[in-house]
């Protein structure tokens, strides 16, 4: 048996990694870190969920396809703008060791 039969699969997808240049980082948080991405998470998820029920009501009034093709449309970007918006703010506190 060689040696790359016995090393497990993680083992050689860093490997891979390694090769392609990309090193290996484990993050290491503080328990107030991942305290605060929590919260981050949890206050975006509500938003998202707010902005689902605004959008169904609105669904729910347009008259006619296109109405409702800008509805979804407007849906689509407020959800990404928070997406970005909270991805941005877990990478600050991420940032601060």
């Amino acid at each position: 048996m060689s040696n790359d039969e016995l090393k497990s699969a993680y083992e050689r997808a860093l490997e891979k990694l390694k090769e392609k240049g990309i090193d290996e980082t484990v993050e290491k948080l503080s328990s107030e870190q991942k305290a605060e991405i929590a919260q981050i998470r949890s206050l975006y998820k509500s938003k998202i969920a707010e902005l689902e029920i605004g959008k169904q009501g609105d669904s729910a009034k347009a008259q006619d396809l296109e109405q409702l093709e800008k509805i979804q449309e407007r849906f689509v970007n407020d959800r990404s703008r928070l997406e970005r918006e909270m991805e941005r703010k877990i990478s600050e506190v991420r940032q601060r060791s």
